[in-house]
């Protein structure tokens, strides 16, 4: 899922959902709320604040006394302080506010969890971890969840040595339900395995320490818990590494050979249609970062797109600038990042390991922004090739936004959100005038972002002025794309739901919280049909597709297979083009119903079928 703006985030430098409570818990914020997950309904507490909303909950900074990167060194009692203020104000917000959101109180004892084990109140671990479990409804979640967490509280008590480590994550993570746990427990190894404790530092200094100078050292209060994540990374997990990737391998090895390959009930759903059918082209919009033409048959306008300040620019492709004599090396990167998540051992995985082993530590943001680079480059022809896959009546259309890769992110104002919200209203006019009749939408991004991005500008006296700030801009572009996408109804958008594993009812995204009668937002399954332990999910995320390791393009014709809600959409995307390319009187609610309809509901998944809509539509196959 790729998102409007670039968070500042060490995805590979510094890994901090490793540790704490170990895959499942996200304890980082957005800007200075903690990241929302799922809604359970409970019933209200007597005497608290009941919170239904992101909007409601507190935002608070803090001063520092010296630079982030200087508290990974400093004497614990220094980064002691902030962790007992931090510590001190979760607990008071749990004591005021009955919090309506699972995850936002996985945010909540997950931080707490992480303090815990700084500050060596290993006793109090177990609790924080069962509280944790508790609040997981995805079952691989569930039984993974502070497994590293115990095992490394047992170790420091008792004073076990390395082997013992390789032999308990074994151990704990074979009696697992590996049907439930693959698929985090290979990812939890790769993280593992791009541990570099040698950059946690340099990636500080060169991305952190900025957005402290430019506060005037006034952080938002998260960032205390990445310093503290950081130094429980460096302390405790790193010198771990060598054993828990040895008793995780072991797993993974055991189980490959023991366990029959989970049953693919996607690809029998599917259909193609061949070039002597009696067909219709069919216009498809791309509405991503960039799409390699090249690669397929396009509408005559090929395509608009606009910069990352929403002006106009002439590159239908992210240009690679500086990079593009490196692009034989990025695309063995990002091939090898997709391949250690799923636990393969090839050429480009380790390739990948070696190039974040041997980084020097001022190669750092380059480093970090030049894989972002190429990510956002592969993005849309990734997205395009799952949906034109198998209609040779498809024709490509782009709508190209150049988000920004680079750790800095664009400064808010009024004039780019005014300027964004008319480029949202001109790319719509665009795909009616080459009457599309499907645009896929794998993007996402709420107010929340924008509060990170005024404060790394240091707009806004205060947090709640950020906030008040950030909503307005949000709603100025929200508008505009909900009124473009209203007054297109002979087209039918798809949005992905979002890689968060949080609830869209709590905090408000765009596009894939929108309500409208021609938009559907989908979540991600495996091949299987089982939901991803990413996928978000909430009353507007009506249909599932295959999201898991999908096979598609890269810009140059390579295939490399990606994971994310960015990859199901277009599956769904690809069925309404089918469907209309077969039947071209259909209507955006005819197709839409097919769709809805053929799906199976399989609790809160509901997995489209592509073959049963096209047989509602009494379509021979």
């Amino acid at each position: 899922m790729i998102h409007k703006t670039t968070p500042v985030a060490m995805a590979i430098i510094l890994s901090t959902t490793a540790f704490g409570a170990a895959q499942a818990t996200d304890t980082s914020f957005a800007g200075n709320q903690p990241r929302t997950i799922a809604a359970h309904g409970v019933a209200a507490q007597p005497g608290k604040t009941v919170i239904t909303s992101a909007e409601q909950l507190p935002r608070r900074t803090v001063k520092l006394d010296k630079l982030p990167s200087q508290y990974l060194d400093a004497p614990r009692g220094d980064v002691l302080a902030l962790a007992n203020t931090l510590e001190k104000n979760l607990r008071d917000d749990l004591q005021k506010f009955d919090i309506q959101d699972a995850a936002t109180l996985r945010s909540y004892f997950g931080a707490l969890l992480t303090l815990a084990q700084f500050k060596g109140d290993w006793a109090a671990v177990p609790a924080l971890v069962e509280r944790l479990k508790a609040l997981q409804d995805k079952p691989g979640p569930r039984a993974t969840t502070g497994t590293m967490a115990m095992i490394v509280a047992e170790q420091q008590t008792q004073q076990r040595d390395a082997a013992w480590v390789q032999a308990e994550v074994q151990r704990r993570y074979s009696a697992m339900n590996w049907a439930d746990v693959a698929d985090g427990v290979k990812g939890f190894k790769g993280q593992m395995e791009l541990m570099n404790p040698a950059l946690t530092k340099p990636a500080f200094e060169q991305q952190v320490d900025v957005m402290a100078r430019n506060m005037q050292m006034t952080v938002p209060e998260a960032l205390v818990g990445s310093i503290v994540s950081a130094r429980l990374q460096n302390e405790l997990m790193a010198p771990l590494k060598g054993p828990v990737v040895a008793g995780l391998q072991a797993v993974i090895d055991a189980q490959s050979k023991a366990t029959p390959a989970k049953p693919d009930v996607w690809t029998p759903r599917q259909f193609t249609i061949a070039p002597t059918v009696k067909a219709s082209e069919v216009g498809v919009g791309i509405w991503d970062s960039g799409v390699d033409l090249a690669l397929f048959k396009t509408t005559p306008g090929k395509g608009i797109a606009f910069d990352r300040e929403s002006r106009p620019s002439p590159d239908l492709l992210r240009p690679l600038g500086e990079s593009a004599p490196r692009w034989p090396v990025l695309k063995q990167l990002v091939k090898g990042s997709m391949d250690l998540r799923a636990a393969l051992d090839t050429e480009d995985a380790r390739r990948l390991k070696q190039a974040v082993a041997t980084l020097k530590p001022e190669q750092v943001k380059s480093f970090q922004e030049e894989l972002s680079l190429a990510g956002v480059y592969t993005h849309g022809t990734h997205v395009a090739g799952i949906a034109v896959e198998g209609n040779p009546f498809a024709r490509v259309y782009t709508a190209t936004m150049l988000w920004e890769h680079r750790t800095e992110p664009v400064k808010p104002s009024e004039e780019l959100s005014r300027r964004t919200a008319a480029a949202y209203q001109q790319i719509v006019q665009s795909f009616k005038d080459q009457k599309l009749r499907v645009v896929n939408m794998s993007w996402r991004y709420g107010a929340s972002a924008y509060e990170g991005m005024l404060a790394w500008h240091n707009v806004g006296a205060t947090p709640e002025e950020r906030k008040q700030l950030a909503r307005q801009l949000f709603a100025i572009e929200r508008d505009a794309l909900r009124a473009a996408i209203a007054s297109a109804p002979d087209i039918l958008f798809l949005a992905g739901s979002g890689n968060e594993d949080n609830s869209a009812d709590f905090e408000e995204y765009i596009p894939a919280g929108l309500n409208l009668p021609n938009l559907l937002t989908v979540g991600a399954v495996d091949k299987t049909g089982e939901e991803t332990s990413f996928s978000t999910f909430g009353k507007t995320v009506v249909v599932h597709a295959n999201g898991f390791e999908v096979e598609s393009l890269l810009p140059g014709g390579d295939r490399v297979k990606f994971s994310g809600t960015s990859m199901a959409s277009p599956q769904v995307a690809n069925l309404a083009a089918k469907l209309f390319a077969l039947k071209p009187d259909l209507t955006v609610a005819q197709v839409r119903e097919a769709i809805l309809k053929g799906a199976e509901r399989r609790g809160r998944v509901n997995l489209v079928h592509p073959r049963k809509s096209a047989e509602l539509l009494g379509l021979r196959l």
